[in-house]
């Protein structure tokens, strides 16, 4: 989950400060580990040297503004003078996936900020549809020869990335950062782990990467919430062990504190994985694909003893009643319905990215529901076992915000193109609209320090107005936490923030337990997808079907013959293929 996005009908504002994408990080906690040597506001000078191959620029960024505020050793995106990009406007040709927020690219008003400041006009292909249906007809064009310039905010997996700039349809983009990307260079400095993570196996990088910093997506997955409330009704405190919690279920269900019946202890909804969270009192589990890595060895969770013991705790709990009924079923309107039902809550907590995916957000009502709902710490297990799922790396890099084609006869101006996008006045525009001011000093941002800037409103519900986050974009860790805080509109990223700090980061995972973003080449990745998919539809349906009693984890049988089916598909293969693919990008 790399991106801010939203559900549709959501706009990408609420989503810079909601759903699965949200805020920044702490100092020491970083997805990428921030340069100690880059504290200071704009410190790229592209001198000869730098970056990845000593290239003299042949170019340079324009002087910073010096009326914008950051806080002391800030690390980010610096507010500079935007210069024409050339001296006659040329015109590239980009497709753009349909956005129902951007509305018309042609028209958008980022578009025409950025065409007035780099003198650089697109002619966009609009091609509409789900991402899948925008995928299918993208490898329609290139299998017809009809190709743009440059591909943006399309979705192309690294294999696929790997695979077409092997073949010479995509630009080696890497050739061009030291002489025409500053930006990009400096935040390569600030996040150094970012070459690495953008590099092909050929050691080539064929996008234009986008940097996103997001410190509490680095806990989404594992989310939970409790009403505290209701915890103070029963008489007990925020659990810390997987006994404690079933028994906070139990006072839930026993007091009935949604009344007539009504109450719901815990719930869940498909598209929010219960393992993410209860699997991790048993063993470090980050979900699925169910990768670990164990003293450099690659391993999946789903087949090992512990996963049992965890499937045995989460059908205990719902043969109780003390989880929904439909937590494998239920959909996120069902689950708003749920958390707002009418007069009082009936659910006393929820597994959930963040507090809209269940209940909905009144950041003007002190009292609002949703504030009644905290995100708990992990639980620990009956073997001491207490991890939160932390994402070190995949939140923070987008490998396929801009991809340049063979066809474009200005690779060095597209690549400046995009690097103008990296510029803090850019980015506060591509993402969040025209209708914000750099923050006045002494005013705060998230975590307290030093505001950058502010918007008018946390939720914008224009349309038209920025590029959804489909564009390349660097926001710092320090960037994010910037965002002033206004006192008379609290936004939830501030709690969401605090929370993820106090009850997630201290029982994150060591990093290299965590299975990286691996590249496959061509014939790996047509292994890969056929045993992936079935892996993930029986470890899927057989999950749902242990917790709910179809299948009784207790019998050693059902068991067994689960692993002798996940064996069947491909376990021992589908882990040699990402073994391989692990060494190589550690190669």
């Amino acid at each position: 989950m790399p991106n801010d996005h939203a559900r549709p009908g959501i706009s990408r504002r609420s989503l810079i400060s909601g759903a699965l994408g949200l805020t920044a990080a702490t100092a020491g906690a970083g997805l990428l580990s921030a340069c100690s040597g880059s504290s200071s506001a704009g410190s790229a000078s592209g001198g000869a040297g730098s970056g990845t191959g000593g290239v003299a620029p042949s170019v340079s960024l324009g002087p910073k503004l010096a009326t914008v505020q950051y806080p002391e050793g800030y690390v980010g995106p610096v507010a500079r003078e935007l210069k024409p990009l050339t001296s006659e406007k040329v015109t590239f040709k980009i497709v753009v996936p349909q956005d129902v927020t951007i509305g018309d690219w042609k028209t958008n008003a980022f578009t025409k900020w950025l065409e007035q400041k780099t003198n650089v006009h697109i002619e966009w292909n609009q091609v509409g549809g789900t991402p899948d249906d925008l995928m299918t007809k993208v490898n329609a064009m290139i299998a017809a020869g009809d190709i743009p310039d440059a591909f943006m905010g399309v979705g192309f997996s690294r294999s696929q990335l790997f695979l077409y700039g092997q073949q010479g349809l995509f630009t080696d983009v890497g050739q061009y950062i030291d002489a025409y990307a500053l930006n990009l260079q400096q935040a390569m400095k600030d996040y150094p782990e970012t070459r690495k993570l953008v590099q092909a196996p050929d050691k080539k990088i064929y996008t234009f990467p986008s940097i996103n910093d997001c410190y509490h997506c680095r806990a989404s997955n594992g989310r939970t919430f409790l009403n505290t409330d209701w915890l103070q009704q029963v008489g007990l405190e925020i659990p810390k062990t997987t006994d404690e919690f079933r028994e906070v279920l139990r006072a839930f269900k026993k007091a009935d504190l949604g009344g007539n019946g009504k109450t719901i202890p815990f719930a869940g909804y498909k598209d929010a994985a219960l393992d993410t969270y209860f699997m991790n009192a048993f063993l470090y589990n980050p979900g699925e694909p169910w990768l670990v890595v164990n003293d450099g060895k690659v391993d999946v969770t789903f087949d090992k003893d512990e996963w049992r013991e965890g499937l045995k705790y989460l059908h205990g709990l719902y043969g109780e009643g003390l989880i929904n009924k439909d937590v494998f079923t239920a959909d996120q309107d069902q689950m708003e319905r749920y958390g707002n039902a009418p007069g009082k809550p009936i659910i006393g907590g929820a597994r959930s990215y963040y507090w809209g995916g269940f209940v909905d957000i009144d950041q003007k009502d002190p009292d609002a529901r949703w504030r009644k709902y905290q995100a708990i710490p992990p639980l620990e297990g009956p073997n001491q076992v207490r991890y939160a799922a932390w994402n070190y790396l995949g939140v923070g890099v987008d490998v396929a915000k801009l991809v340049i084609t063979k066809k474009c006869a200005k690779p060095e101006l597209m690549v400046q193109w995009a690097d103008a996008q990296l510029e803090l006045e850019a980015i506060l525009r591509a993402y969040g609209g025209p209708h914000f001011a750099w923050a006045k000093k002494g005013e705060l941002g998230i975590n307290g320090k030093q505001a950058i800037y502010g918007f008018d409103a946390t939720w914008n519900t224009q349309n038209g107005l920025s590029w959804s986050q489909d564009n390349a974009m660097y926001r710092s860790q320090d960037f994010r936490l910037g965002e002033r805080v206004n006192p008379k509109d609290l936004t939830f990223e501030k709690p969401l923030y605090q929370q993820t700090v106090d009850s997630y980061f201290p029982y994150k995972q060591p990093q290299e337990m965590q299975f990286p973003p691996v590249t496959l080449d061509q014939d790996q990745a047509a292994q890969e997808a056929e045993l992936k998919t079935n892996l993930k539809n029986e470890v899927s349906q057989s999950m749902s079907r242990f917790i709910t009693g179809q299948l009784d984890p207790n019998d050693d049988g059902a068991w067994n013959d689960y692993k002798d089916r996940v064996a069947k598909i491909g376990v021992k293969p589908y882990v040699d293929l990402q073994q391989a693919a692990y060494e190589t990008y550690n190669s």
